[in-house]
């Protein structure tokens, strides 16, 4: 494993194979996490669950997503402030907490909609109100 990395002068189809094969290998695991997870699903609670638990994966992919968003760009600005000379110790804080905060406040408001709409119902409808109520 290299010790620096120098992105202006590091070979440029390197680097990129490298970041490359991170983010496909994430990805890679997170499909077979969903893959497997709708087995299981499907084996403990039958078709219903299957279909609860396909209702609800495009919603916690959007959850996620904003996660991700804000997480990856709060800690680019951090990064940013942190590497400057001139700049006021403190102020890349405040990033990290904004997007904190944003991503906190999006992902309350999404659960808060989902709870109120008749996806929620709908999943209560295949489930079964005990089954729900264990997720919740």
């Amino acid at each position: 494993m290299r010790g620096n990395m120098d992105l202006l002068r590091d070979d440029v189809r390197k680097t990129y194979r490298r970041y490359l094969a991170a983010a496909f290998g994430s990805s890679l695991i997170s499909t077979i996490y969903s893959f497997v997870d709708m087995i299981v699903v499907g084996q403990y609670q039958g078709p219903s669950g299957t279909a609860a638990l396909a209702l609800i994966s495009p919603v916690w992919n959007i959850i996620f997503s904003l996660g991700m968003l804000f997480g990856i760009g709060g800690s680019v600005h951090f990064g940013m402030l942190r590497g400057e000379k001139d700049n006021v110790p403190g102020t890349e804080n405040r990033y990290f907490t904004s997007a904190l905060y944003v991503t906190g406040t999006l992902s309350a408001l999404i659960m808060t909609v989902l709870l109120k709409t008749r996806l929620i119902r709908l999943c209560r409808t295949l489930v079964g109100d005990k089954f729900l109520v264990n997720l919740i």
